[in-house]
Order: structure tokens, then C-alpha cells, then sequence
């Protein structure tokens, strides 16, 4: 039966473009089920900014909370296409934020790596004080 079931899906002809959708499909769909709680809980939120070859800088962002039992994975990973600066990092940031309907309000912390647009030892604002201007007072 198995090998059945086996030789009918390798029947079925697809095409390229067939299955690019279908993974493009997969991908939204996990995405959803990823942000679905960030949408309504409140989570921690860790950003970590790589330099890459060619002086290409790339956002990591991850996440974690608990909601039936502790959680942790990768929300994002972007290109930073201008600058490393905090309010650049923080844009993306809320970018993303925005395009999930993700309420700023909900992160509870943010960590950092050791970068200097993230601990603010520039004068510019650093990512951790742009995160906090949008946290309900009291909260931070």
C-alpha cells in the first residue's frame, strides 16, 4: 500500500513554479502560526546586528515566552540596507512589528549584542531606549 501511495505522488506532475508556490504557501502559513501569539502576548525580544562580507550588516531577531510551556525561535533575519544605527535597527524593527500587526507594547525586554548602536555608546539612541519610548509607563 505504501509504495502505492508512493508511485501515484511521483506520477502527479509539477512544475517549477507548482512547487515554488507551494513552499512560498508553507513558509506564510508557519510565519503565521511563528507571530499568532506575539500578536496578543507579551515576550522578551533579543536582536543581534552582523556585519557580513562586502560590508553587508544583517538584523537577527528572536524571540522568546512562554505560552504553554517556554518558547524561543527566530522571528526574523534582515538586511540593513543603509546604516547600523540604533534608530535604523529600531525602524526595522517596527517595520516588521507593523507588517505582523505586533504591538511594540508587548516586548517586556530587550536584549542586545555588544554592538555600540545597541548599548548606546554613541551619541545617536540606542535600540533599547527606542524600544522603551513605546512600552506603557511603568512597564520598563
Amino acid at each position: 500500500m505504501k509504495q502505492y501511495a508512493i508511485e501515484i505522488t511521483n506520477s502527479i506532475p509539477l512544475s517549477n513554479s507548482s512547487v515554488s508556490r507551494r513552499i512560498d504557501e508553507m513558509v506564510e502559513d508557519v510565519e503565521k502560526q511563528l507571530i499568532a501569539p506575539l500578536q496578543e502576548k507579551q515576550f522578551a525580544l533579543q536582536l543581534d546586528e552582523s556585519n557580513l562580507r562586502d560590508n553587508e550588516a544583517l538584523l537577527l531577531a528572536y524571540f522568546r515566552f512562554n505560552y504553554e510551556g517556554p518558547k524561543e525561535d527566530t522571528l526574523f533575519a534582515r538586511s540593513l540596507t543603509t546604516d547600523t544605527k540604533g534608530e535604523t535597527i529600531f525602524n526595522e524593527v517596527a517595520t516588521y512589528f507593523k507588517e505582523n500587526n505586533i504591538p511594540l507594547k508587548n516586548i517586556i525586554a530587550c536584549a542586545t549584542d555588544g554592538a555600540p548602536s545597541m548599548t548606546g555608546r554613541y551619541k545617536e539612541p540606542n535600540i533599547k531606549k527606542l524600544v522603551e519610548k513605546h512600552q506603557p509607563q511603568g512597564s520598563h
